[in-house]
C-alpha cells in the first residue's frame, strides 16, 4: 500500500510540473511559434489553475497517508519536497507567469535614426505615425516586452507586438 501511495504522489507531482512547464515551453518568445503549438499551450494554460489545485490536494492527502508509514527522514523529506513542488505548481497555475515575464516599457527612450546604435539597418521595426510625428519601435525589443506606452503628437498610444 505504501508503494502505491508513493507512486501516486510521484505521478501527481510530475503531472503538475508538466502541466505548468509545457505551456511555458510552447508559448515562448524569440522563436517560431505555430498556431497548433500556441493552441495547445493556451488550452493547457487555461486549465492549469483547477488541475494543479486538484493535484495539490491529492498530493497532500497522499503525503499525509505516507507520513506515518515512512520511517526514515529521507523518505519524509522526499514526500515534503513533492508537496512543496505541488504547491509551487499550483501557485504558478493560478498566477499569470507570462505577465510576470512580459511587461510594458513604461518610459521608453528614443533616439534619432542617426543616433540609434543598437538598431542595425536590417533590423525590423514597427512604425507609428500620427500627424507630423513618427516613431519606430525595434521588433527585437518589442518581442520581449510586447507593449510600449508612448505619446505621439500629444496622443497616448500603446504599441504592441
Amino acid at each position: 500500500m505504501k508503494r502505491i501511495i508513493a507512486i501516486s504522489l510521484a505521478i501527481a507531482t510530475l503531472l503538475s510540473i508538466a502541466w505548468v512547464a509545457v505551456p511555458m515551453a510552447l508559448i515562448y518568445p524569440f522563436r517560431a511559434q505555430t498556431p497548433d503549438r500556441l493552441a495547445i499551450g493556451h488550452a493547457l494554460r487555461t486549465r492549469s489553475a483547477p488541475l494543479t489545485l486538484v493535484l495539490l490536494i491529492l498530493g497532500l492527502f497522499a503525503a499525509f497517508l505516507l507520513w506515518r508509514r515512512l520511517a526514515s527522514w529521507r523518505g519524509r523529506a522526499v514526500a515534503g519536497l513533492a508537496v512543496v513542488t505541488l504547491a509551487g505548481c499550483a501557485w504558478l497555475g493560478w498566477s499569470n507567469t507570462f505577465e510576470m515575464m512580459f511587461h510594458p516599457l513604461p518610459h521608453p527612450e528614443f533616439a534619432s535614426a542617426d543616433e540609434a546604435k543598437e538598431v542595425a539597418d536590417e533590423d525590423l521595426v514597427l512604425g507609428v505615425r500620427i500627424g507630423d510625428e513618427a516613431k519606430a519601435y525595434p521588433v527585437r525589443a518589442m518581442a520581449y516586452h510586447h507593449l510600449v506606452n508612448d505619446v505621439i503628437s500629444g496622443e497616448p498610444i500603446v504599441a504592441t507586438y
